[in-house]
């Protein structure tokens, strides 16, 4: 009788087992599926980087990460990006900061008219940025790399821009800092998303507006422009950054979140490469279609370095200081960057 209760006990373990490495490996081999979101067009550069790093994820963990992908803003438009991933909406999403005035006070000066490189580095740049200052101000999301625009400039519908007297008056389109920066410079500042301006110049809303070169082929913006003004010395930027809902990555086996941490250092040269290619591409188009590139002379950049930049950055270290944040570091610490990537 005890041999044969023994032999039934052993039978239950063996099931027991059985059960649970069932039940272990249903879990390893559940697919884990992640929303991700771009507002950028379909096909574009933008579009494709981000796409491609879902492709790679999913091959990389085997099969057991599934991106949905979402571009064009079909998911959620670019304004609400980051906080649709503070929320769950989505799981990734590719966030400009300057559509969230106020929102990132401390990384603001990424987006100041300081200068930026017009060629590779202003990525890395931003990247060294995030690593040597950690703004508490990411602390809801996970992000995963900042990626940054190269110096963007003044591009007019209608007439030639060679010094400040010819900006009094225009509407020019821009976000965030840089309607402040047009307002200095004596225009009219028009604030909206890159994906409305196409319209807006088509209907005479704005006579220009303040962008890369990237964007006037990217989104078709310059079919009508006639004049692009390179402002080197007062060149401003655009701050990106692709982020992460927290609870999902932190949610993630460890191994998924490995793999995901080492896909970084390669997405950040990606995105470098891709900035450089895509600007010199935008500039090359609106080239073809006749539009006159311009310079400013050395006494004109100073100019208007003195009379927008200047004011701006100041504003902005007194600003952060009040709330206890190291701006004037952060600006000193920009400037000595582009000093390595400018010519």
């Amino acid at each position: 009788m005890k041999r044969l209760l023994g032999i039934h006990l052993l039978v239950l373990l063996v099931l027991a087992l059985i059960c649970t490495g069932t039940t272990v490996g249903m879990a390893q081999d559940k697919v884990i599926t992640l929303k991700v979101s771009n507002w950028f067009p379909v096909g574009s550069q933008q579009d494709l980087n981000l796409q491609q790093w879902g492709k790679d994820l999913e091959q990389r963990s085997g099969g057991r990460v599934k991106v949905n992908y979402f571009s064009a803003g079909t998911l959620v438009p670019a304004a609400q990006s980051y906080d649709a991933t503070v929320k769950g909406i989505v799981d990734v999403s590719n966030c400009v900061l300057g559509y969230t005035m106020g929102r990132f006070p401390f990384c603001q000066v990424l987006d100041l008219p300081m200068g930026w490189p017009v060629g590779p580095g202003p990525t890395k740049i931003v990247n060294e940025f995030f690593k040597k200052f950690k703004p508490k101000e990411f602390d809801d999301v996970k992000v995963l790399w900042a990626h940054q625009g190269p110096g963007g400039f003044l591009h007019s519908r209608t007439k030639p821009i060679t010094k400040l007297e010819d900006i009094q008056g225009m509407k020019l389109r821009c976000y965030g800092s840089n309607a402040k920066f047009v307002g200095l410079l004596g225009g009219a500042a028009v604030a909206m998303p890159m994906p409305e301006v196409y319209d807006a110049l088509s209907k005479g809303v704005v006579d220009g507006l303040m962008s890369q070169y990237e964007p006037l082929q990217g989104f078709r913006t310059g079919e009508h422009i006639k004049y692009s003004t390179e402002n080197r010395e007062s060149a401003w930027s655009a701050a990106f950054v692709v982020v992460m809902n927290k609870q999902r990555f932190n949610s993630l086996p460890p191994d998924i979140q490995k793999i995901i941490e080492e896909m970084t250092p390669e997405y950040i040269e990606k995105y470098d490469k891709m900035w450089t290619e895509t600007e010199a591409a935008g500039k090359e188009f609106v080239e073809k279609r006749g539009v006159k590139i311009l310079s400013l002379s050395p006494e004109e950049e100073a100019r208007w370095y003195e009379k927008a930049s200047q004011p701006l950055i100041e504003a902005y270290i007194k600003e952060m200081k009040a709330k206890g944040l190291p701006g004037e570091e952060a600006v000193a610490f920009l400037k000595e960057e582009f000093k390595k990537y400018k010519k």
